[in-house]
This record gives C-alpha cells, structure tokens and sequence, in this order.
C-alpha cells in the first residue's frame, strides 16, 4: 500500500499544481476584468477616484485577490520544483527561484493598490485634484512594477517549458507553447519599456499565447496530471547518474 501511494504523489502533485494555477487565473482575472477595468477609467484620474471612492469593497476585494494569488504563487513555484527537478535540478532550481522573483515583486506593487485607499481615506470628503493625480500615478506604478514582475515570470515559463519539453512524462508541445508564452511575456515588457505606442498596438494579443498556454497546462495537470510510469523513470535515472 505504501509503494502504491508512492507512485501516485506524482499524479497527485500534478492536480494540486493545477489546482493552484486554476485559481491564479480565476482571483487575477476578477481583480483585473471585474474590479481594476471597471472603476479605472483611463486618462480620467478624478473618474477613477470616485469610482474606488465609492466601491472601497469592491476594490479592497480586488487587492486580496492579488495578494491571494502571490501566495499560490510561491506555493506553486516550490511544487513546480518538486515535479520537475528529475528533469533537471539545476534547471527546475532556477525557474523555482524567478518565480520567486516575479511574485515578491507582485507583492510589493500591490501596494500602491492599496495607497489609493489611503488617500482617499484621508480627505474625509471629495478628493482634491492633487489627491487625484497621486491616485492616478499610484496606479501607473503598479503597472510599471507588473510589467518588470512579467519579465521575470516570462524566464520562469521558459524555463519551465523547456523542462517540460525534456520530461518525457507531460507533452512536448505543452512545453513549447510555455516557451513561446514566456518569450512574448518578456517580449511585451521590454516593448513596452523602449515604446509604448508599439506595445499598445500589439496589446492584448502578445499576451495571448501565454493564456493559451497556461490554460493548456492547467487543464492537463489536472485532468491528465503526468505519466507516473516515465516520472519515476526518469527521476530512477538521475538518481542513478
């Protein structure tokens, strides 16, 4: 009984892996679809101060989401590690630790969600134009800092497409797809850094790839997870090397 719980942990990582991921994509597409493109109105810093004035819940809900995400993150950059380090140690280290990377960024730019909060809250009435324009830049900032954050989540899904594509126990193509998906990532960041008129007309299309592929991944770990039989082959011959 013991050997048989053995060989289905692998199975079992897998599903909580995309389990973790199923919620990522859910909690960031409610903070960014339902709460952020709803009460932030572009170009309109007094519009989308009284909008996060007047749906403080619905914006502090918002921020949770993100921070609720961070820590699924971190969680899903230590599983991630576990399920591929037979492929390669070194490899599965490294994409563990720009994840990493990329969710304490995450983390600290989800301050200046919450500083809107804090000016606002301090009028004590209609805020003022000074109030509105810091709101306004708070949330350029945390743009700016979530563009820099998807540079390094852009390595993380490199890297792990390419162990992926090596594994032999989850698809080839998924592992390229991620690939791609996180050269467009990079991509789109460092487009947006030189010229941002040039990454407005590509956005949101770069980005596509990698919902499709991060969808695709979620989908298969937790319907298909791995095939256990080649994981415990190839972690055997690691070991063995």
């Amino acid at each position: 009984m013991a050997g048989a719980a053995k060989r289905s942990s692998p199975r079992v990582l897998a599903r909580l892996i995309g389990g973790l991921y199923l919620y990522i994509m859910v909690a960031a597409m409610f903070a960014e679809a339902f709460v952020r493109d709803k009460l932030i109105v572009a170009g309109d810093a007094a519009a989308t101060a009284r909008n996060i004035a007047s749906s403080e819940g619905l914006w502090r809900w918002g921020v949770a989401a993100d921070v609720s995400t961070t820590l699924c993150d971190v969680a899903v950059a230590a599983l991630l590690f576990i399920l591929l380090r037979p492929v390669s140690r070194t490899t599965s280290f490294s994409a563990a630790f720009f994840r990493l990377a990329y969710s304490a960024t995450v983390a600290a730019s989800a301050a200046f969600l919450v500083a809107p909060l804090l000016l606002l809250g301090d009028t004590g009435g209609p805020a003022s134009a000074d109030v509105q324009l810091l709101v306004g830049y708070s949330l350029r900032l945390h743009g700016a800092a979530f563009d820099i954050a998807l540079t390094l989540f852009g390595v993380h899904l490199v890297l792990v497409g390419v162990l992926i594509a090596r594994s032999t126990f989850l698809p080839r193509l998924l592992g390229a797809a991620l690939t791609i998906a996180g050269v467009c990532y990079i991509a789109n960041s460092f487009i947006g850094f030189v010229s941002p008129a040039f990454a407005g007309r590509l956005f949101p299309w770069i980005l596509l790839p990698g919902f499709l592929a991060e969808g695709a991944l979620t989908l298969w770990l937790l319907i298909a997870g791995v095939n256990v039989e080649r994981w415990f082959a190839v972690s055997t011959a690691t070991e063995a090397g």
